[in-house]
């Protein structure tokens, strides 16, 4: 595996720019992506010790990107029966793959999902280093449908399934660290029952830009031919008239960040702002850095943030970013400023001039109680007062600014909302 400080990437000018959701150009270099062509087969290293022939997947479209991946959506040929579709992540040739294996091992013999599975795992050889592949079952988006869908799902079984899901990484020492409506994904069984020709009339034809440098890279074969953003998947579960199929039934992904517990080498939180805890969010704050790594305390108050968006259809803190009103919402939100806050915040004029009380964050609490209630009557949905009661119960005892005060996922799911 390549060094994990590689140089920086190179700078590289094109004569067309591709979407705003394709990865960096520049990752496109030693130690960084490896570049996928659509319609090329990957094969799997030769296995001499037990004789079986490689496994094969065809690429047929692009599914995402991160910081140290892209996703693709591949058919196994390997399979008897066509119509068996993975999501291949090719990670970047200096990712510590060996981390991310580690999480989904421990996972492996537990029957009680609500989490992605890895089906197989293998490396390849390319021209920018040696990659880590891992081919998952597909799933949609919840965050790219979710306003599609709405009207059709069931927001307390959601919030179950990510819950159960959380719990099942607890339970075996894993701490999530970037659970956020993108890192939801909808399960699409029927996926398979679906033969390749009439899932590719189905997509759209990819947006394809050509990557033709300004200038002559030094090395040509680093780069990909083309870029394309990721192909809308989560469409084939929804028919013309926006009703999916199935039940929409949720899984975790975005496991490329999560840590075990205990394990000496977890690295920083990168939770996003508008989801992360108080105590990671300070640090940030103050410091202009994050130092300490994601807890499952930490995944509480994230998985808090997450079921208030799936429920109320909106984020428990816009606009939010690492700044001082965030902080204040935060403690507004709680009724209580840290102790461990206090110097700081006393010295802070705008911060010092909030009206910080357990009062206070009652009063908003009741507001958004009376306000829901209100619009889901005015929707005509057959949610009462007291349900958001219940709920909204739940959501403080797990947004407590004090991490060591917040219920575990086993609790969580002992709470009268959930059961």
């Amino acid at each position: 595996m390549a060094a994990q400080n590689s140089a920086p990437p190179q700078r590289l000018s094109l004569y067309w720019n591709g979407a705003d959701d394709v990865e960096q150009i520049s990752r496109y270099t030693s130690g960084g992506y490896h570049p996928i062509r659509i319609g090329e087969v990957i094969s799997t290293p030769p296995d001499t010790e037990s004789g079986l022939n490689p496994r094969k997947y065809r690429v047929l479209n692009k599914l995402g990107h991160g910081a140290f991946s892209t996703v693709w959506l591949a058919s196994a040929q390997h399979y008897p029966a066509p119509g068996r579709y993975f999501a291949l992540k090719f990670c970047v040739a200096d990712a510590d793959f060996k981390r991310e294996l580690d999480v989904f091992r421990r996972l492996l013999d537990d029957k009680k999902r609500c989490v992605l599975r890895l089906h197989d795992t293998f490396t390849i050889d390319g021209p920018n280093g040696t990659h880590a592949v891992h081919a998952f079952n597909v799933l949609g988006s919840l965050d790219t449908i979710s306003q599609l869908v709405r009207p059709y799902w069931n927001p307390r079984e959601l919030c179950r399934e990510v819950a159960q899901g959380l719990a099942l990484l607890h339970r075996h020492g894993v701490v999530h660290g970037d659970l956020h409506m993108r890192n939801i994904g909808v399960s699409m069984p029927q996926l398979d029952e679906i033969t390749e020709d009439d899932l590719m009339d189905r997509l759209y034809p990819p947006e394809i830009t050509i990557v033709f440098p300004r200038q002559i890279p030094a090395r040509p074969e680093s780069l990909p031919f083309y870029l394309v953003p990721p192909t809308p998947i989560s469409e084939v579960l929804l028919p013309k008239n926006g009703k999916p199929d199935i039940e929409v039934h949720v899984e975790l992904l975005g496991l490329g960040s999560a840590t075990i517990v205990g394990s000496g080498s977890a690295p920083p939180a990168c939770t996003p702002a508008m989801v992360c805890a108080p105590e990671i969010m300070f640090e940030q704050v103050t410091t202009s850095a994050i130092t300490q790594p994601a807890t499952t305390a930490s995944d509480i108050w994230a998985l808090a943030c997450l079921m208030h968006e799936i429920v109320f259809g909106g984020d428990l803190f816009y606009f939010a970013s690492a700044n001082d009103r965030l902080l204040g919402e935060m403690a507004s939100t709680c009724g209580q400023v840290p102790s461990s806050w206090r110097s700081y915040w006393d010295s802070n004029e705008g911060l010092c001039k909030l009206d910080v009380s357990q009062e206070g964050a009652d009063k908003q609490w009741q507001e958004l109680i009376d306000n829901s209630t209100s619009e889901f009557a005015r929707r005509g949905a057959a949610t009462t007062k007291e349900d958001f009661v219940i709920f909204c119960d739940l959501l403080r005892r797990m947004l407590k600014m004090d991490p060591s005060a917040r219920p575990s996922i086993e609790e969580v799911l002992a709470h009268p909302w959930l059961t």
